[in-house]
């Protein structure tokens, strides 16, 4: 981008627009190109990156040669090269120019000379034949200048040799006083050979006397594309062809900020004069160093312009616009900042205990991406627009009275408006190409999958879902992208985090089936069927299943032995469908057994939300009837808060809907509690544990546990009333 007149990307052309002070260089090079002394293809650089403001320092130096234009001292050629492609069209219009500029100066006698040299240069393939070998033709060069030979076919003749055409030329221009300043701006713009092919141009056609070049264009990618097309020259390439080069001078951070503070006055109003303080403090700790270049002033401005007006008065005028800068400049973090709405918003736990802890976790989620050198500034900034991350980051608290004054001014870190700040970002029923492509590019980023996926969690869809289904199934449509070498780490990451990933508003509902466990097991049978042999993918799988989840585990455990033990009546899986060898199957269900025993020494298997589910599997691991299971048992039966445990354990509900068979049906469903107990005796002595229920149920009460107990004895008793009744 150039500095422009008003919030678009059209450089400026006088030094009235000039706002960073590029003038006083535009007119020092002017003066140079007017005065240098007997120039002879001089070839002068004007370097800058994208965004810089080259475009705008050629207008102005142009501006400040219209006076020996207008005197008809100095001829300007302006060479849109980026209107054409390809090396034959590029070629044969800088020829064209060349004779179309320089042609009606020349004498007749020597008039025909430079499209003489074009044709001949041309003819040779001495022009073109380097770029066409790297893009890789193999039938030379002939082909290539043969169309481009029709324009100048009446000025060849045999005898003529580009050195006497050279001296021809040279003695024509070496007559006349006047100048000439061939300009071919946007360089950047070409393809890496058409790159080449202009510097090509540029040294082929040699020592023209009173003819200067300004060649602009980013040296740090053109010597990038040099150096790989000429390893043995490198930059020393650029330096045979260029005289002098010179840097477009960098504006000055307080220009900028200037400027910027204009527009976002312009375009959102002034803050208040008691959010003023506040309003400048993000200024300059997230908004301004984000603003490097006029390029990157416009891109703020013209999104402002269109973003501000929608949510005006629904936000702070800081918040927002440094929300707008990372959402252009950090898209990664935006996206992460988007997602993570429960661990931002508000002051977080008392004294911030059990923030400070998140301490690593949250680094992970939000500075991951970002560069190693710019992540202390950037977790000031994040500091900044939410103070609970101070907590995390600085043990610093904030009390009650600081949330109601933050949601009182509508700022980000208010749970009230944080949605607000993120209206234009894509929608969570998609998952950015972005997103999808680090998600996988990071997959053997243990950290990074994990934060990833419990960001994931805390993010809801419009139908009640997490972003953690939609991941699933989105990575699972694109596994063969994954790098082979990737897939192990991944999968040791999800299944050290699968049991997390089992929630109940990610289940399908209705006819269709399926949940985040299931779509784990689509996921990985995509990863690694066809794209590992049996041995290897056992040895994958067996890897993740040291760290595993114990509910996870035991899934996959399951499936594993299912593959080789399938249900009576039904064959064996082939090798292909086979998660691990056999032996491993094995294997898993010594590890599975163990697991679960040493689970049931701590808190680790009561606290499952699949308990009941892993009784039932432990039974089966042990091969013992239920002894060892229903040992434990008895030694949990005896606390009252296991009882409420279990209770909730063998709990389930189901919907019901009358259908109006005599008389207007049910407009909504019923929900109803029911008690599984009928295969009770296998795990638990089943009469014990109804004494039990019916013992912590008289006790009363009325937290969580309690009301579990009473709403599963009395499930127990509708489920006995309904076994007398059939």
């Amino acid at each position: 981008m150039e500095q422009s007149r008003t919030n678009n990307d059209t450089p400026i052309t006088e030094p009235a627009e000039d706002r960073f002070g590029i003038d006083p260089f535009a007119q020092a090079l002017a003066k140079s190109i007017r005065k240098i002394s007997s120039p002879e293809g001089t070839v002068i650089a004007l370097n800058g990156p994208w965004g810089s403001g080259k475009s705008s320092a050629v207008n102005l130096v142009l501006h400040h040669l219209a006076d020996a234009t207008e005197k008809g001292e100095l001829t300007v050629m302006n060479f849109a090269c980026w209107w054409f492609r390809g090396e034959e069209a590029l070629a044969l219009a800088f020829f064209r120019e060349l004779y179309a500029g320089i042609g009606p100066t020349l004498g007749d006698k020597f008039k025909k000379a430079l499209p003489k040299v074009g044709a001949r240069l041309l003819k040779a393939g001495s022009v073109v034949s380097a770029g066409a070998d790297l893009a890789g033709a193999s039938a030379g060069i002939g082909t290539l200048a043969s169309n481009a030979m029709s324009w100048a076919a009446d000025f060849i003749k045999t005898d003529d040799t580009v050195e006497k055409l050279q001296g021809e030329l040279n003695k024509a221009l070496a007559e006349h006083d006047k100048r000439f300043l061939i300009v071919i701006d946007d360089i950047d713009r070409l393809s890496p050979d058409e790159a080449l092919l202009i510097f090509r141009l540029v040294k082929s056609v040699g020592r023209l006397p009173n003819v200067v070049y300004l060649l602009v264009f980013d040296r740090e990618l053109a010597e990038a594309i040099v150096s790989e097309r000429y390893p043995s020259e490198g930059p020393h390439y650029l330096e045979k062809i260029i005289q002098a080069g010179f840097d477009v001078p960098q504006p000055r951070q307080v220009d900028l900020n200037s400027e910027l503070l204009r527009q976002i006055e312009h375009i959102c109003g002034s803050p208040r004069e008691d959010a003023l303080v506040r309003f400048m403090n993000v200024f300059y700790d997230v908004i301004a160093p984000e603003i490097t270049t006029p390029r990157d002033l416009i891109r703020i401005t013209n999104a402002l312009s269109v973003t501000w007006p929608a949510v005006g008065g629904e936000v702070d005028r800081a918040d927002f616009v440094g929300l707008e800068v990372i959402r252009l400049f950090r898209p990664s973090l935006y996206r992460s900042l988007r997602g993570s709405k429960s661990q931002l918003c508000g002051t977080g736990g008392s004294y911030g205990r059990s923030e400070r802890d998140n301490a690593a976790e949250m680094s992970e989620l939000l500075l991951g991406a970002v560069p190693e050198k710019d992540k202390q500034r950037v977790k000031r900034s994040l500091m900044r627009l939410f103070p609970r991350l101070e907590t995390v980051w600085n043990n610093l608290s904030y009390g009650a009275d600081s949330a109601a004054i933050w949601s009182r001014d509508r700022l980000a870190c208010s749970e009230d408006h944080f949605d607000s700040y993120f209206r234009f970002s894509i929608g969570d029923d998609v998952l950015s190409r972005a997103e999808l492509d680090n998600l996988i590019a990071k997959a053997s980023d243990d950290a990074f999958v994990k934060t990833s996926m419990r960001a994931a969690l805390g993010v809801t869809r419009r139908d009640g879902s997490t972003k953690v289904k939609l991941i699933l199934e989105e990575l699972n449509l694109h596994a063969a992208r994954f790098e082979l070498r990737d897939v192990g780490p991944f999968l040791k990451a999800l299944f050290e985090i699968a049991d997390e990933l089992d929630v109940d508003s990610d289940k399908e509902r209705g006819f269709a089936i399926g949940d985040n466990q299931l779509r784990i097991h689509w996921l990985l049978r995509s990863l690694t069927r066809n794209r590992f042999d049996l041995a290897a993918r056992s040895s994958l799988f067996m890897r993740a299943c040291k760290t595993a989840s114990l509910s996870w585990l035991v899934d996959f455990a399951r499936s594993a032995h299912s593959d080789y033990h399938p249900r009576e009546g039904e064959p064996p899986s082939a090798e292909a469908d086979c998660l691990v060898t056999m032996s491993d199957a094995a294997a898993l269900h010594r590890l599975t057994l163990k697991r679960i025993r040493a689970a049931s020494k701590s808190n680790e298997l009561t606290s499952s939300k699949r308990l009941g589910y892993l009784m039932f599997r432990w039974r089966d691991l042990a091969d013992d009837g239920g002894l060892e299971v229903k040992r434990w048992t008895k030694r949990q039966l005896k606390v009252d808060a296991m009882i409420a445990t279990f209770a909730k354990a063998f709990t389930s509900h189901s919907w019901s809907q009358g259908m109006g068979m005599a008389g207007l049906g049910d407009t909504v469903a019923k929900r109803n509690t029911n008690a599984n107990v009928e295969s009770l005796n296998q795990v638990l002595d089943r009469d014990q544990f109804r004494k039990r229920v019916e013992e912590v149920a008289a006790k009363g009460g009325t937290d969580e546990a309690a009301r579990a107990v009473s709403d599963f004895l009395i499930a127990w008793k509708k489920h006995d009333a309904g076994r007398r009744r059939d």
